[in-house]
């Protein structure tokens, strides 16, 4: 009896003589080939962005909590860890918005669509 960690995998693709992995893989347990899910690499990056533009939002709102708080202690030390905190946070702020309205200018130029 052997102990297997990983399953072996069986070639189901035509290929060139490599491997084609967006037609091997599947997404989850019997679901479709990841090639037909995800087609291009723009259609596996998108929702990533979005979710990590969401994310970076919801750590930038604690940040301005956290600075909040600390800027309300009596302590010198703590007003100005206050006020880096709310510079780190402006800052990430700054090239988050950029970032967006970079792409949707790109969009714009471009004529390309990119959902973000």
């Amino acid at each position: 009896m052997s102990f297997q960690l990983i399953k072996q995998a069986y070639a189901t693709c035509e290929t060139d003589g490599g491997v084609n992995l967006g037609c091997e893989f599947t997404l989850g347990i019997g679901g479709g080939a990841v090639k037909d899910t995800y087609g291009t690499p723009t259609d596996l990056v998108n929702p990533l962005v979005q979710n990590l533009m969401i994310a970076g939002g919801i750590i930038l709102f604690f940040m301005f909590i956290l600075a909040g708080f600390k800027f309300l202690q009596e302590s010198s030390k703590a007003k100005e860890e206050s006020m880096k905190i709310l510079k780190a946070a402006l800052i990430g702020f700054i090239v988050m918005f950029s970032a967006f309205w970079i792409v949707q200018i790109i969009k714009v130029i471009t004529g390309t669509d990119i959902s973000l």
